[in-house]
């Protein structure tokens, strides 16, 4: 049988595997959970946890979910849960709330595949195959036996995994094509985004900061005190702060001038915090010597507390209005095949 063909925007999606590795786990993380009870078949007259039927949790349109599906593909959160859950109760709710929420997941998934079928769409095993080779690379070094070792250590075959690997990039370009990746926010939206949420953008005084630091550690000895004169001396020269950091500062900043951007009162440590909140705006600090490391601050520029600005929160503001419409598109693409298809708990 021949398969139909994606759309043409879809098929040149189709011509970037490696793409895939990275917005796999995006597309995984954002898929809309929606609500549905677990209907369980059975339960224990002691008041033990119910059990389904069969191990039967769900089955949509003609594929069965079970238990050990739910269960494998919730391990590593369950993991997590057990090791920071303060109590037994607790460990017990979040584990209820896990694996209701992976069943929901893997139902969608499986909507996701069988839509991709319905409509016919394909395309070679050999692109699977390419993935399988990028992530091997990427994640083992190219080292085939560590991959197996891996897949011992989850109980997974490479049958297994290479048919989840096939349906994650179903999944992948499946969203793309009905939840539009592109999208345009109205400048009138971003504005009553921000008048409406304010709170959300307010801070406590701020100063916008440039600092050298000398790590004596990094250094020999006296080293350090001969390179904090030196900046002393090139900057009170007049010489550029940004040029002079770049030159002769320790830390990462270092590339960016030493550049630490609006800084609040709270994210400083207090003997920086006192010296960088006391300066007048394009003043260069005293050297201030904390535990062996040297530190010279200027400060550009002061701001009380009070709300950013919109121009400064506005690409935030945007991608927060982005990321709800997505997921409104994704909910009501999940909800009409929902409504379509056969979906029974147990």
């Amino acid at each position: 049988m021949t398969c139909a063909p994606f759309p043409t925007a879809f098929i040149a999606r189709l011509t970037l595997p490696e793409a895939v590795p990275r917005l796999v786990p995006m597309i995984r993380n954002r898929l809309w959970v929606l609500a549905a009870a677990i209907g369980l078949a059975a339960a224990s007259v002691r008041g033990q946890v119910p059990v389904p039927f069969n191990g039967i949790q769900a089955i949509v349109n003609d594929t069965v979910i079970t238990r050990d599906h739910v269960l494998g593909s919730a391990q590593r959160e369950l993991a997590a849960a057990a090791r920071t859950a303060t109590t037994e109760d607790d460990y017990l709710k979040r584990r209820a709330r896990i694996l209701e929420d992976q069943l929901e997941q893997l139902i969608d998934r499986q909507l996701i595949v069988d839509e991709f079928k319905e409509k016919g769409y394909g395309f070679p095993d050999s692109l699977i195959d390419d993935m399988i080779k990028l992530r091997v690379k990427k994640d083992f070094g190219g080292d085939r036996v560590a991959l197996t070792k891996t897949l011992r250590a989850e109980n997974r075959t490479y049958e297994q995994f290479k048919k989840d690997e096939k349906e994650d990039f179903i999944i992948f370009q499946m969203t793309l094509k009905n939840v539009r990746d592109e999208l345009t926010i109205s400048p009138k939206k971003i504005e009553n985004y921000y008048a409406t949420n304010s709170s959300k953008y307010k801070v406590g005084n701020r100063v916008k900061l440039r600092m050298i630091v000398i790590d004596r550690a990094k250094h020999a000895p006296d080293e350090s005190v001969k390179i904090t004169e030196t900046a002393v001396q090139r900057l009170k020269a007049g010489e550029d702060f940004a040029k002079v950091a770049d030159e002769l500062s320790d830390d990462a900043r270092r590339f960016k001038g030493g550049d630490r951007g609006w800084t609040e009162e709270g994210s400083l440590r207090e003997e920086l915090r006192k010296l960088a909140f006391a300066l007048p705006p394009g003043q260069l600090s005293e050297v201030l010597e904390i535990q062996g490391t040297r530190f010279l601050l200027k400060v550009e520029e002061k701001q009380p507390a009070g709300v950013k600005p919109l121009a400064e929160v506005r690409q935030e503001v945007e991608t927060t209005l982005k990321d709800s419409e997505r997921q409104r598109l994704q909910k009501q693409w999940l909800t009409r095949m929902r409504k379509k298809a056969f979906v029974r708990y147990f």
